[in-house]
């Protein structure tokens, strides 16, 4: 793997944000990769242009009943066709966007240097932005609003599909395992009463078996680790476990072990973790994830549960 792809050598696994700098108005934006431009001009319909040119000249020849009459334009629009014509010639007759400046007039415009700013600082999405603003008592605003600003700056989420990223399997079964959490799910009982269940899956890496699949009440530890234990007991022991950042797995703390990591470890199995918004790397279970979701989740209806 590259030096470069890491941030700094002391802690090598944070990696470097992969995003770009483009030129903005008067200073610099930082948008992700395959940023919108910032700005974006509406392509001019020549034909519609050449149409308008042509019956302004007709109305010099013709009046504006006769060229209404001979090319059937509405008198309202040829009137103000030959009144934009004098004024700015035919530049003036191309159609400009009737869209405000400014997205909404309430605004003040210090709170757009604000958003900008923070946005270049930190690189939070809207939601993070508004909440803190509003958190820390410097303006209230929506991120509907904000979502809106960075697309007219140019400074939205790119719409170039990211790169993939490198295929690995094992060469034979039981060297590592994929696990993760899909939830929560609320099944609707018959009295009326919703459970709130997660669904966890286990599947192996060289055969893409699914080495167990079972449903909980709670997103703990204990109730993970018991079923393991009847994995184990039937397909044996792997010699690694890759699962994500999430609980129970992790916490933030660096070094500090969960039930689950201290389990593997006394087992001597190796836990491996994906990198943070890279869920690719765990991609054999959600790959699995989405084919459970199109045949079962998206076809039945549960009334009732019996959860492990």
């Amino acid at each position: 793997m590259p030096a470069d792809t890491f941030a700094h050598a002391s802690d090598p696994r944070r990696r470097v944000r992969r995003n770009h700098y483009q030129e903005g108005p008067g200073f610099l934006f930082l948008a992700t990769q395959g940023g919108r431009p910032a700005t974006r001009e509406r392509p001019v319909e020549l034909s519609a242009v050449r149409a308008r040119m042509r019956a302004v000249r007709r109305a010099s020849e013709l009046g504006v009943a006769g060229t209404c009459a001979e090319l059937g334009c509405p008198r309202r629009s040829l009137h103000r066709w030959i009144s934009a014509f004098e004024a700015g010639g035919i530049v003036a007759l191309v159609d400009r966007s009737r869209r405000p400046q400014r997205l909404r007039p309430t605004v003040p415009a210090w709170v757009e240097t604000v958003v900008v700013t923070i946005r270049l600082h930190t690189y939070w999405n809207s939601k993070r932005i508004a909440a803190e603003m509003s958190r820390r008592g410097i303006y209230d605003v929506g991120h509907t609003y904000i979502d809106r600003l960075f697309l007219t700056k140019g400074c939205a989420r790119g719409s170039v599909a990211p790169r993939l990223g490198p295929r690995y399997e094992r060469s034979r079964p039981n060297e590592l395992w994929h696990i993760d959490i899909k939830g929560p799910f609320f099944i609707r009982l018959s009295r009326g009463e919703f459970v709130k269940t997660w669904i966890v899956g286990l599947i192996d890496d060289h055969s893409r078996f699914v080495i167990g699949l079972t449903i909980l009440s709670e997103a703990k530890a204990a109730p993970i680790l018991r079923w393991l234990d009847d994995c184990f007991e039937l397909c044996g022991q792997p010699l690694e476990l890759m699962s994500d950042n999430g609980q129970p797995f992790v916490v933030w703390m660096p070094g500090v072990l969960t039930a689950f990591g201290k389990k593997l470890r006394e087992l001597h199995i190796l836990h491996l973790r994906t990198q943070i918004s890279s869920p690719w790397t765990n991609g054999k279970i959600e790959a699995f994830w989405d084919v459970l979701q199109a045949e079962v989740l998206d076809r039945q209806r549960f009334n009732g549960v019996t959860v492990g």
